[in-house]
């Protein structure tokens, strides 16, 4: 039986879903078993709300520090407004453990290799133009360190951008409406993201009427979410944590020059051709300039890749998925333009290839960066760590640093130090249900422990673990 061309396209596409699906979710889960996730605190928490949801009491004793509040200890109070985490709750409710995220976070990051797929193919009307778009989508140089960075709620919204952008070009509403509901799960700054859509060109003309509907639902929709999360955290957090959280978007900011440098590098090395593609079309790349220059006036930098801070590439979630958007647009439109001209599939395979070169020259330079990143945890601990984390029980209540706690937190009492909100009651005074402690050296010795009872059972060059005299 012969194979049709869009059939085949669509195998092609498959084929590389799972392929990237299936490498990055082996990696995500070697990286947990050698301690090196991207903020082990953070997937802990992540994993304890949901545990907590499922089979726990609704608290948690995970509670990250942000800007507006310190999370918790309802499971339901979060900085966050992100419901994509409810998704998760059936495959968790079968397994209840931090790597049931990881491979979730890992599934739905690589829906942007269909979605990148469907977009430009709507816009270019061909099946070969949108197969060599989506081969350039991988070497997009951000993308992989958001495909290691655990799950991030906002990463997700990306492949729902994609769709989002397609469904308003193409004025199809069942598109449109997945799109935007799927970005609005993945955290508030999505909302953001719809109202803009409000004023992105259709494809095709239109009449007045049509386009001021299209423009009003959407920056209704958009409007509305940012509505709702305010709401939301006056109701959960406090009367004065929506001024918070707009406060910290008017704290201080770099210099003009500091910004600008920023950006060079972001868009040298990080965003991958997309955003030079992306003036082919302006009207879609004016709406990724304004996340491109927030997130280099003051969020984030590329020199961060090469710290422990690493993890806050999330952060460049909104500029990628507008830049790759924009940028898929612009070389669709590209090929459609030069399509019938003399010599214009010349032209798309030379810009194909300075595209593609340029993608591997910022890849390059950002897995650089990362190879620098420190380990959080010594290589000669991580056997000796899983061995004694294996013999905690369920209902035992452990004090891990950081670097430790997500394998450890399905579970009910899960505490940490170094910051107040993170400590049980009495530290460093711990109760008799804490029958461990997981502690990060060199830094301030465990002493303390010793005196209560606690016994060291493994010393390394990272981790040193006690566990209370009598525990089974």
């Amino acid at each position: 039986m012969r194979i049709d061309e869009r059939t085949g396209a669509w195998l092609i596409v498959a084929a590389l879903t799972a392929t990237l699906t299936a490498t990055t979710t082996t990696q995500a889960l070697r990286r947990y078993h050698d301690l090196r996730t991207g903020w082990s605190w953070d997937l802990a928490y992540f994993n304890q709300s949901i545990w907590t949801v499922t089979k726990g009491d609704g608290l948690i004793t995970v509670r990250p520090i942000g800007s507006v509040s310190t999370e918790g200890p309802s499971a339901w109070k979060s900085n966050h407004l992100g419901p994509i985490r409810l998704a998760m709750v059936p495959f968790h409710l079968a397994f209840p453990d931090p790597r049931t995220l990881l491979i979730f976070a890992n599934i739905v990051f690589w829906w942007l290799i269909p979605a990148a797929y469907t977009l430009a193919r709507s816009e270019s009307g061909s099946d070969r133009v949108a197969l060599s778009a989506v081969a350039l989508v991988p070497l997009t140089p951000l993308l992989w360190p958001m495909a290691w960075n655990d799950f991030r709620e906002i990463q997700a919204g990306i492949p729902f951008a994609l769709w989002a952008f397609q469904g308003v070009r193409s004025r199809r509403a069942g598109l449109t409406a997945a799109g935007v509901a799927g970005m609005l799960a993945c955290r508030q700054e999505f909302a953001v993201v719809v109202m803009s859509l409000a004023f992105l060109p259709p494809r095709e003309d239109e009449d007045v009427a049509k386009k001021a509907r299209w423009r009003l639902a959407l920056f209704d929709v958009g409007l509305g979410w940012v509505l709702v999360y305010f709401v939301y955290l006056k109701l959960m957090v406090g009367t004065r944590a929506p001024q918070a959280y707009v406060d910290q978007l008017l704290g201080p900011k770099p210099t003009l020059g500091q910004a600008l440098d920023t950006m060079f590098w972001v868009v040298r090395d990080g965003l991958g051709p997309w955003a030079l593609l992306a003036l082919v079309v302006p009207g879609a790349a004016v709406l990724a300039a304004p996340w491109v220059w927030s997130l280099c006036n003051g969020q984030w930098a590329m020199r961060m890749l090469g710290q422990a801070s690493w993890h806050h590439v999330r952060y460049a979630a909104p500029s990628v998925a507008t830049t790759l958007a924009a940028g898929l647009i612009g070389y669709a439109r590209l090929a459609v333009l030069l399509r019938g001209r003399r010599g214009g599939r010349a032209v798309l395979v030379a810009v194909w290839l300075l595209a593609a070169g340029y993608s591997a020259f910022g890849l390059r330079e950002v897995m650089k960066r990362m190879d620098r990143i420190p380990p959080p945890v010594d290589a000669a601990d991580v056997e000796p760590y899983w061995a004694w984390a294996r013999q905690v029980g369920p209902d035992d209540a452990v004090l891990a640093s950081y670097e430790f706690a997500a394998p450890l937190s399905s579970r009910k009492s899960l505490y940490s130090h170094v910051l107040t909100a993170n400590e049980p009651r009495g530290y460093p005074r711990l109760a008799p249900e804490f029958r461990w402690v997981f502690w990060k050296v060199p830094g301030l010795e465990p002493k303390m422990f010793v005196d209560q009872g606690f016994a060291v059972v493994h010393r390394g060059p990272s981790l040193v673990v006690l566990r209370r005299a009598g525990t089974p």
